[in-house]
Formats: C-alpha cells, sequence, structure tokens
C-alpha cells in the first residue's frame, strides 16, 4: 500500500466531509493520440507491455492502462486499488504556529521549522499545493479506478461526484434543480474550458479512512 497526495478545493473537501463525495475525476496531464483506447487486463487481447523511454519492452505495472499496439500506456498516478490518497486542502495561517483549515475553520496542527511558506512572519490564506503532509486530516482509500472519455459520466457518476442539488435549501425553495451530470460539465467547463474536446480521464471512486488524521 501507498500514499498519494490529491488536491481538492474546499467546496469539494466540503463534500467529503459531508458523505456526498465518493468519486473524483482528473484529466490527463498528457493527452493520447486520437486512436487511443484503453484495454482491460481481464480481455485476451491485453498486451501487458509498453515500451520505455529508451525503447525497450518493459511489463506493464498494475496500475498501468495500455492499448494493443504497445505504443502508449499510461500509469496512474494515483495508484491501485487499496492506496491512500492523502487530502490537500486549503489553510490559513493567523496567529503563528496554528494552521486552519480554510473548510471548517478547525485547527490544522502546529506549524514546525521544516513549513515555512512565505516565511514564519507571513499571516493569510495557504493554497492547497503547499499543504505538508504532517496537516493533511482527510485520508481516502481508493476502491476503484478506471479511464474513460470526459462526458461518459452518467448521472449517477455525477452524484458521486458530489453534484445533487435537489436536497438543496434553493432547490427546494425553487422547486427546481439542475441536474447532477449537467451541474458537473458546467463546472468542469469553468475549470478547463475543454468539455467539448471531451478529454480522457482518470475515474477515482474512494472512501473515506480518516478525517481527522492531522488534525489537532
Amino acid at each position: 500500500m501507498k500514499q498519494h497526495p490529491i488536491i481538492f478545493n474546499t467546496e469539494m473537501v466540503r463534500a467529503i466531509l459531508d458523505g456526498r463525495k465518493t468519486q473524483t475525476r482528473r484529466m490527463f496531464k498528457v493527452q493520447p493520440h486520437d486512436d487511443w483506447a484503453p484495454f482491460s487486463k481481464n480481455a485476451e487481447w491485453y498486451t501487458p507491455t509498453v515500451i520505455d523511454k529508451h525503447g525497450f519492452y518493459q511489463p506493464a505495472k498494475d496500475n498501468a492502462f495500455g492499448v494493443s499496439d504497445e505504443d502508449c500506456a499510461f500509469v496512474s498516478p494515483f495508484g491501485t486499488l487499496g492506496d491512500q490518497l492523502w487530502v490537500r486542502e486549503a489553510m490559513t495561517k493567523a496567529h503563528w504556529p496554528d494552521l486552519h483549515y480554510v473548510c471548517g475553520g478547525l485547527t490544522a496542527g502546529t506549524g514546525d521549522e521544516d513549513f515555512d511558506y512565505r516565511g514564519a512572519e507571513y499571516r493569510g490564506f495557504i493554497p492547497s499545493i503547499h499543504m505538508p503532509r504532517w496537516a493533511a486530516r482527510i485520508l481516502l482509500e481508493v476502491t476503484a479506478i478506471r479511464v474513460e472519455r470526459l462526458n461518459e459520466i452518467s448521472e449517477d457518476d455525477a452524484i458521486k461526484e458530489g453534484f445533487d442539488h435537489s436536497r438543496s435549501a434553493a432547490a427546494k425553495s425553487a422547486g427546481w434543480y439542475e441536474k447532477p451530470r449537467a451541474a458537473f460539465l458546467r463546472t468542469w467547463e469553468q475549470i478547463y474550458h475543454n468539455v467539448d474536446a471531451n478529454p480522457w480521464v482518470w475515474v477515482v471512486e474512494f472512501k473515506v479512512i480518516s478525517t481527522t488524521g492531522g488534525a489537532a
């Protein structure tokens, strides 16, 4: 079992803490060529080898998705089943040495000499990318991982992404709410501006192991 960092914005951290989010989609950093298609290792025609940077064939790892012609494989940056993800979330620093989570305002812990974001005198917002491992309170376990095109997301999966607005106060008041899939894709477009490009994404399903791992 390995641990990997994963970033969530404040809204999605809240959804995880509320038990409304058990799935996340992350875009491939490098998109495959147009003819690329993932193959399951359970399929007879799966090719369990990849070509390394030196041009030699190497065995594919358990968390690699390959293609039949062996010319392209992608290794999951989120590990494989059973691996753990520690959540990086935004924090604030008001009175050193205490750090606080933006979501909920709870104390993230006491800073140490190894954490020196903008110096000891800095007060203010700390982006999630700079969260140190010891401050992480949320620990997730990967329960499933696959790859698919962004627009393949279903209504059920959009709900697992934390986009069920039917129970919100606004929806109950108005008697109408945006469908989960439409809400997810609208939010994705606002961030990445590439819904029409339909990129390949990692689909990571998880369960919460701890929400107090780094809390004081």
